[in-house]
């Protein structure tokens, strides 16, 4: 059967809600992928037509042979070829022989922070800007149960992240010694870190450390990403390795996936171009897939009329100022969007998102009107765990953008009059947006809108912006308006408050040239603003914006939304005290501002982002905002107060 034959049935079978198993035939050739630009077999190709063998370009693995390392320095050499130029955390007796190591040599920096969870979230904000792996260092006990939380983070958000915790020696098992965190000592961080992570293991003889490191890097670089743990005892990490082999080339742990099939992309890609309303919902999954095909990807939807949504991790994946552009699609979301959604969708193409509740609105039941369902996710078990999907796509989430941008090269819109009808909604969506915003004062308190307002300009080519957990989120994803290559960074997975202000310096550690700014609340400010003092001494010129309403501002709207006013904002259970957020900064060594009013932050950003980059010193906004104005958080507060119905 021809692929637009193999195609046409598929469609048709799944719309009519029919198996389609029957349609696949054994053998079915899948994408060619092997190539670096990821181009496919062409629309309307037979599957199993000869084609010519092509030439093996791939370079085969090569090693590195160094002699006579301790097992600390043997570590630092595999971080090296990983292209590793900088180490978080904080030094204790216990990781000495590491903090040592890394003393003797200048490639990778140890950037000390002020407490092990911002350590972690640094090589966490670090990860998330440079691709690479963000490495952790921490103590033993307190210094690795301190870190768990960034770590816990890092993993859920399927960061590539690995955590280097100490051990005392292992003669000292079982006799009490400071900080021991074995079974024996009676706290086992070994494994708690295991139900943290997607690997842990403790090394308790040199000889297997060179097999066990890569074996957790492999599982870091796996996709989907995740982070690891490894525990070094002190008299292990001071002992010698006669050989230790390490790959020449980066990147020779990182995992790959299967290239979709052609059948099943081409089934997807005949479902949105013969679809009346149809979605593409972008997931961060889709983050690689985007940042190296966003062009032809935004070509191929304009092409076919196809809107694009994304998740709260997806937001600017593609970019918010295009007309197809619905906004984020979930939680504090757009209106447009949902109002999409709610108008009826019949083929929803979900990319790399795993449909949790942030990216559902609180798993929201317009997402099941969708007639047709595809998701392509590189997790099996992320597939229907939500929605039922008719067509699972188990892949790399590129290649199904590649075939997709491929098959549209050779194919009109399957029906001109839904391309004219969606264009005309879509436009009227968009307009009818536009005059629902509401003109915000000019004078009067300073609002969480205005700040959003001011900061959209700077949000640019080459910036990256790391937005915490409370109000600020909520405010962010709803008035922000982010453009590829500026890019924005979230906690979602754990959802971790204070996540930003260690993130943002291991952003711009691991991307210098690029502009990192900060926006938080004063409640995750107070959290982890010491951070700040790691940023002075490392000279990391981050931007810090804060929202200041002296409140636990989302659990303060929350409480007043589902008590139906019996709290009201101004109740001071959830005050902070009015703490002077300005002088706590300089206190610490950044320069800071305090931001009053409608027009100052626009006035301000320009030069304090100059001085930033050029002081190489942190710069502290803090934007003392109207307490009492209501984030777009009202389904959220509406599903945490639901409560299990009575039989």
């Amino acid at each position: 059967m021809s692929q637009p034959a193999l195609a046409k049935s598929l469609t048709s079978a799944l719309l009519r809600g029919e198996s389609t198993s029957a349609l696949f035939p054994q053998g079915m050739s899948p994408l060619r992928d092997g190539s670096r630009d990821g181009r496919m077999e062409a629309a309307g190709a037979e599957p199993n037509a000869r084609q010519e063998e092509p030439q093996v370009r791939m370079a085969l693995r090569s090693f590195h042979t160094y002699e006579d390392l301790t097992v600390a320095e043997a570590l630092l050499a595999h971080l090296e070829a990983e292209q590793v130029d900088a180490v978080f955390g904080i030094p204790g007796g216990n990781i000495a022989p590491l903090v040592q190591a890394l003393r003797r040599q200048a490639r990778i920096r140890f950037i000390i922070g002020s407490h092990e969870g911002g350590s972690a979230f640094m090589a966490d904000g670090y990860a998330r800007a440079t691709g690479k792996l963000g490495v952790c260092a921490v103590t033993a006990g307190p210094g690795a149960t301190n870190a768990m939380t960034g770590v816990a983070s890092a993993h859920l958000d399927q960061v590539p992240l690995l955590t280097i915790s100490g051990q005392v020696s292992t003669e000292r098992f079982g006799l009490g010694a400071i900080q021991e965190s074995t079974d024996e000592g009676g706290i086992n961080t070994n494994e708690m870190f295991r139900h943290c992570t997607a690997s842990s293991t403790t090394i308790v003889d040199a000889k297997s450390f060179p097999r066990l490191l890569e074996r957790a890097l492999k599982t870091a670089h796996a996709l989907p990403h995740g982070a690891v743990h490894v525990s070094i005892p002190t008299n292990i990490a001071r002992q010698k390795l006669a050989k230790v082999s390490v790959p020449t080339a980066p990147g020779a742990w990182k995992g790959t996936l299967p290239a979709a099939p052609a059948s099943e992309v081409y089934t997807a890609f005949e479902l949105l171009r013969h679809a009346k309303r149809p979605l593409v919902y972008l997931g961060s999954g889709a983050r690689e897939a985007l940042e190296s095909r966003g062009p032809e990807f935004a070509a191929f939807v304009r092409r076919y009329c196809v809107p694009v949504a994304t998740s709260l991790r997806g937001k600017g994946l593609f970019s918010e100022e295009d007309p197809l552009s619905l906004g984020v699609l979930g939680i504090a979301g757009s209106k447009r969007a949902e109002q999409y959604l709610a108008e009826g969708v019949d083929v929803l193409m979900v990319l790399g998102s795993r449909l949790g509740e942030w990216a559902t609105k609180s798993f929201s039941s317009l997402f099941e009107t969708a007639h047709t369902v595809i998701q392509v996710d590189a997790t099996p078990s992320v597939i229907g765990q939500f929605l039922q999907v008719n067509l699972p796509i188990v892949a790399d989430v590129g290649s199904v953008v590649a075939g997709l941008v491929e098959f549209g090269h050779g194919a009109a819109p399957g029906n001109e009059a839904h391309v004219r009808e969606r264009r005309q909604h879509l436009n009227a969506l968009n307009l009818a947006h536009r005059l629902a915003t509401p003109v915000l004062p000019e004078d009067g308190p300073l609002k969480p809108q205005h700040v959003m307002q001011e900061l959209n300009p700077h949000l640019h080519t080459n910036t990256d912006l790391y937005v915490d957990m409370g109000n600020c989120t909520g405010w962010a994803t709803h008035c922000l308006r982010i453009t590829p290559p500026a890019r924005v960074f979230y906690p979602c997975g754990l959802s971790s408050m204070g996540w930003s202000m260690g993130a943002v310096i291991g952003g711009k550690v691991g991307r210098p040239e690029n502009t990192a700014i900060a926006l938080t609340g004063d409640g995750s400010f107070l959290m982890n603003g010491t951070e700040l003092v790691t940023a002075v001494r490392y000279g990391v010129g981050a931007v810090y914006i804060v929202l200041n309403d002296n409140y636990l501002g989302m659990v303060n709207h929350g409480e007043h939304a589902q008590s139906g006013g019996e709290y009201e904002l101004d109740d001071p259970y959830f005050s902070l005290g009015d703490p002077d957020l300005v002088k706590f900064s300089e206190s610490l060594g950044a320069r800071a501002y305090e931001v009053t009013r409608p027009g100052q932050l626009a006035e301000l950003l320009p030069e304090v982002l100059k001085r930033a980059d050029e002081e190489r010193r942190p710069q502290v906004l803090v934007c003392r905002i109207d307490h009492r104005e209501v984030p777009p958080y009202g389904d959220r507060f509406a599903a945490v107060a639901s409560a299990p119905k009575e039989d």
